[in-house]
Formats: C-alpha cells, structure tokens, sequence
C-alpha cells in the first residue's frame, strides 16, 4: 500500500503531465487551424489567378492595338480574380496583388511560335490565430495560372469579280460587292492584336492588298476592304496560292493559319504556260477536207460557223457565241506564253469568248506573245482562243488541271428554290457529259479519234475554245491548290469558304466550294428543295484540316455568315 507522501508525488506528477499534453493539444489544434486557414486561401487564390488568366486571354480580342489590349486582359483579371477571391476572404489581410504577363512561346532556336501565354500571379496575407503567440501575424500566400492562347493567322480571300455588281437589294439598299465589304469590315473588329490579319482580292488577276499585321486595327486595313472595286474575272487559284504564301511568310506554325475564302460563283481563271497554236485544227471535230465533213450534229446549236471571234457580241451587237470548225493559224513559231486565261461572260457549253491573257498576280509580268503571232503588237483580248494550242494539264504553281471535274458541264439542270424570298428564283446547276450528249461537243476534250487531217492535233488535252472548259479546268485546279495548301504539315493550314449564289448567269454548283474547304458533307444548296438529303463529300480528305462551310443567296446574311465564322476561328485558337 502506497504511503500518503508518495500518493501526493504521482498526482502532482499526473498534473503536470496533463498541463503538458493540454498545451500539446491546443498549439496542435491551433497549427491545424493556421494551417488550414492557409490551405483555404491558397486554394482560392489559385482558383482565381486561374480564373483571371482564361478572361484576360479571351479579353485580348476587345481592343485594337497592343497595349489596349494588355490595358484590357488586366482590367478583366482583376474583375474575375476579385469575384472569386474577395477583399477579406477568410480574414485575409489587405487587397491582393494580380499581376498578368504575356509572353510570346519560342520554339529551340528563339523564333516565335504562334502561342501566346498569358500568366497571372497574386499574393496575399493569411492570417495567423495560433503563431500569434510567437509573434508571426500573418503568412504570405501566392500562387500563378497560365493561359494559353493559340494565335491566328488569317488571310481574307475576298472575290471582286464583276457578278458582284448586282441590282441593290430593295431592303438593304446594299449590292452583293457592298454588301461582302461591309461584312467583311465588321468580320476584323472581332479578333486580338496579337492576330495577323491579310487581305487578297480576285478577279482575273489576284491582289495582295494587305499583308497580314497585327497593327491591322488602325483603320488602314478597315480602309482598303471599303476601296474594293468589283470587276473582272475569276481567278481563285492565283488569290489561294497568294494567300497561301503569305501565310508562310508570317512563320508562325503552331498559330491557327487560316485562309477564309469567299466567293459567288465559280472559278474561270486559269493561270499557266499556254502552248502556242501553230497548226491548223479542226475544234469541233471536222477538219478542212475534200469533200467537206457533215457538221457534228448538237455541235452548234444553230450558230453559223465563224472563225473570227470578236467577243460576246460582234460589230451589231448580235451576240457572237459561234463556234469556229477550222481555226486559222495565228502564230507561226512553236512557244510558249505565261498569264492567265479566263471565261468570258455566262458559262456555256460551246464556243463563245475566251479573255486574256492577264497577270497571274500584280508581281508578275505582263503577258506577252511573240512577234511571229499575228496582232502581236497587243495581247489578243477576246479573241485569245485563236492563239493558244490547248489548257496545259498543270498551272504555273504545280497544280494539276485535271481531277474530278474533268468531265463537268455548266448550265444544264435548273433548280427552283421552294421559298419564294430567294432571288433570282431559278438557277442552273451541272451534270457529267455522258448524262447531255446532245449538247455541244459531248466533251471537255479535243478529239484523239477522227478521221478527218490534223482533227487530233491537239487530242486528249483541254479544249482552250470552250468556256465550260476553262471553268472545269479552273475547278479543278482550285481543288487541287486547296488540297496542296492543306497538305502542309509545317502551318497545317485551314479553309473556310462563304458561298453567295444567286448573282450573273454563272451556274450554282453544289461540290465545288465543299470540297475546297475539305467539309465532310455536300449540304443542300438555297435552290434544293426540301426534301434534299446531303451526301458524303467525294473528295474529302480525313486525314487533312476540314473547314467550315457556309451558304446564302441572300446578301444581307452576310454579315452574319462573316460572324459565325469568326466564332469558329476564335474557338479553334483558345
């Protein structure tokens, strides 16, 4: 039995040993407690330098110029950092420091790279309950979120050509080419400057007009799309391989370069070295002979034959779509002439005019023919068809002429729209030669079997005297520029199109536009009706960049065609 003495000393040492651990209890509790308050803050902080770096990045498209733009991005990390970390959270001690940065990322050797980072950073002072009592009030809590935003490379492609010039809209009061540039104007107010924005205009000769800047925001550009003057013809190869190169040139390869094309109706300029014609042919098929050959029946559709092409209409002003069955000889010496060959007037399909040649793009030459071409003092003009042998089967960039509108013809199924707004009401549409063998020639072709002398001279390449031609061979090249532009694996390019129908006597074209811009689906044209189910794109490539598509015959959807697609560019690069 423990003596009362000893009793005494075990409580007294229990005492103590309680006094201890309660002390123990209460600075762990309170190191818990600090701790834990810190915890909080700083989550909260990092969820709203987070929150702050994606709105400064989307806040960078308010503004024109730079340092608007960073006087922006910061504005907008310090509302959306202050509604998700408020003054005195959790009794935190004063007003917190934000602070955005933006950085350009580089690839291994310094050169940028088309990635802006936008950091933002903030620190603030926890406060302190239980080291309080060792004197340390506060603890400084900081944390940083990045947001990466891809930047854009874009290049206009806007189409000039004379079926721009319509009859003003009666509610609007606007034509298709005011109509475009006004769209067009509002399309560049909705993009960063830290984008490169470009602009190529086409008609029979492409423009680079504005070379793609960032300082674009400074009316210059805004000024340049209102001076566009629509006229001309259509050469939509030459203005994507200018787009193209400007792209290139920019040299940022992991920005969103982006070509957006638009355009009301189908390519007819095609730009290469033209053979020199310096023999005689038969272009329908019968050749000089005795005796004469028998006409080729659904050949002429009633036109007397005449050799002397003088435009769409002759001295009269009788319209002069004849065909010519034996073209005299121009040109006396063998060669070869650069520049671009355009349709003239509506699309047909026999021989109507040709025009040309002009300047691929404003940096090349002018065009020239030999001395021992008659008229050589001047270019040919509508009356080119009599110079040059055949269409080439590549253009001057490469580019082949052929594909899968080798054997297309223009103008030979009307579509009525069900709704009665769209005017014109009616347009044509194409088909495959074999489905209209009475019409014209049967052929996009000059003939390798004839009986007749010298009517296969020119066999088995592209007819140079037929519009429909030029348009299938500039279809064609266009779809293959596209495909070669898409193929870069460096820029990885996209291309969107906008397709205004309705406008001149060209033909509308279902594929065409689809395919340029690598869309999955052929969609419905204004003039289907409405029981049109849309089918798989022919020539879609999976393995390539698939770009918007988008549709009207009314020139007031414009500008919100142009819009729907800046939302579509602007997401892709977040």
């Amino acid at each position: 039995m423990a003596k009362p003495w000893n009793r005494q000393r075990q409580r007294g040492f229990a005492l103590m040993l309680h006094a201890v651990m309660l002390m123990s209890t209460v600075a762990t509790v309170g190191l818990a407690v600090d701790v834990g308050t810190i915890y909080m803050i700083k989550a909260r902080l990092s969820a709203a330098v987070d929150a702050a770096a994606l709105a400064a990045g989307r806040s960078v498209n308010l503004a024109n110029t730079v340092s608007q733009a960073q006087t922006q991005a910061t504005a907008a990390a310090h509302q959306f950092f202050n509604a998700n970390f408020p003054a005195g959270y959790l009794n935190s001690i004063g007003t917190p420091t934000v602070t955005p940065t933006f950085t350009q990322e580089t690839d291994n050797n310094g050169n940028p790279s088309g990635v802006l980072d936008i950091s933002v950073s903030a620190s603030a002072q926890a406060p302190t309950y239980f080291m309080n009592i060792f004197n340390i009030s506060s603890i400084p809590v900081s944390a940083s979120g990045v947001a990466s935003r891809r930047g854009l490379v874009l290049m206009l492609v806007l189409d000039q050509s004379s079926s721009m010039n319509t009859a003003a809209d009666p509610i609007s009061g606007l034509t298709a080419c005011q109509a475009m540039k006004q769209a067009a104007q509002n399309f560049i107010t909705l993009f960063s400057p830290y984008d490169y924005i470009g602009l190529v205009t086409f008609d029979i000769t492409a423009h680079l007009v504005y070379a793609p800047s960032t300082s674009y925001g400074n009316g210059t550009l805004n000024a340049d799309i209102g001076a566009i003057a629509c006229t001309s013809n259509t050469n939509t190869i030459s203005a994507l391989e200018l787009a193209y190169q400007q792209v290139k040139a920019v040299n940022l390869p992991l920005a969103e370069n982006t070509i957006m094309l638009f355009t009301d109706g189908s390519p007819n300029g095609i730009s290469a070295n033209f053979p020199l014609r310096t023999l005689l042919d038969s272009r329908w098929g019968p050749a000089l002979a005795n005796p004469a050959p028998p006409a080729q029946a659904g050949s002429t559709f009633g036109h007397a034959n005449s050799c002397n092409d003088v435009g769409p209409q002759d001295a009269n002003n009788v319209n002069e779509e004849a065909i010519c069955v034996n073209m005299p000889v121009e040109c006396t010496t063998a060669g070869t002439v650069r520049g671009t060959l355009a349709q003239w007037g509506g699309q047909d399909s026999w021989g109507a005019g040709t025009y040309g040649l002009a300047q691929p793009t404003d940096s090349d030459p002018a065009p020239s023919f030999p001395g021992t071409c008659s008229n050589a003092g001047g270019l040919p003009s509508t009356n080119v068809r009599q110079f040059l042998a055949y269409i080439p089967d590549t253009d001057i960039y490469g580019n082949s002429l052929h594909g899968i509108r080798d054997n297309w013809l223009f103008q030979t199924s009307q579509l009525c729209s069900p709704d009665p707004d769209v005017q014109p009401n009616c347009k044509n549409t194409g088909d495959q030669w074999a489905n209209h063998a009475a019409i014209g020639s049967g052929s996009n072709f000059f003939p390798t079997v004839n009986t007749y002398t010298n009517a296969k001279t020119y066999g088995g390449f592209f007819r140079i005297d037929q519009p429909n031609t030029v348009v299938a061979a500039s279809m064609n090249g266009t779809i293959n520029e596209a495909f070669k532009i898409r193929s870069d694996a460096t820029y990885h390019p996209v291309i969107h199109a906008v397709y205004l129908t309705g406008n001149g006597t060209d033909a509308v074209d279902r594929e065409f536009l689809p395919m340029v811009a690598n869309f999955a689906t052929i969609p419905a044209l204004p003039y289907d009706p409405l029981s049109y189910v849309p089918y798989p794109n022919p020539a879609f490539q999976t393995n390539q960049e698939q770009g918007k598509y988008l549709v009207t015959a009314d020139r007031n959807q414009l500008q919100s065609l142009f819009a729907e697609l800046a939302s579509e560019v602007l997401r892709l690069s977040r």
